[in-house]
């Protein structure tokens, strides 16, 4: 179980070798630097390249989470910010893998075997540009997104109303 005394984890995904897939990380690392200015009791920041059901041992014991990716769609307007749950992430390569279960099914399974995880799930998915480029820089208009969605988040877990709400890329960008 990862969770220890915290209640709310945000877990950034990405990989940092693949351009714009590396925005969750980076969304991460900049509401790491905001907590650290500005901390919040039982909030934990966690950076993983992994996926599918290998998240449930990242996400177990916590009450709520809220997940950071990529979203790769056929016609990207990259920068734009996607609110979404469980029920609809496709396009998040992470929580949908072709070789794995997806993250719902793996919260399925998880709750068969009796393993506790979050009640709340916030997936946000940032549209990508560039993921198969190989560059540890995002793309600019993914870039710009990775200020005002950490300060976003921020709002949100500090329980300020209406934060990260109906995300879409007039709200987000930078």
């Amino acid at each position: 179980m990862a969770a220890s005394n915290a209640r709310t984890v945000v877990l950034g995904l990405g990989n940092p070798v693949l351009s714009d897939d590396a925005v969750g990380l980076k969304v991460a690392e900049r509401l790491r630097e905001l907590l650290a200015e500005r901390p919040l009791p039982g909030v934990s920041v966690l950076c993983s390249m992994r996926g599918g059901l290998e998240l449930l041992d990242l996400l177990s014991g916590y009450a709520r989470a809220v997940i950071v990716d990529a979203l790769t769609v056929p016609k990207p307007n990259p920068g734009r910010v996607h609110k979404l749950d469980l029920t609809t992430f496709a396009g998040m390569a992470r929580l949908v893998g072709s070789h794995d279960i997806s993250l719902s099914q793996a919260f399925q399974l998880a709750e068969r075997f009796g393993i506790p995880m979050p009640g709340e799930v916030i997936i946000l998915g940032i549209e990508a540009g560039e993921v198969h480029e190989f560059s540890e820089e995002l793309t600019p208009p993914v870039a710009r997104v990775v200020e005002p969605l950490a300060r976003q988040i921020h709002s949100l877990l500090s329980g300020v109303q209406g934060a990260v709400e109906g995300c879409d890329q007039n709200e987000v960008r930078g």
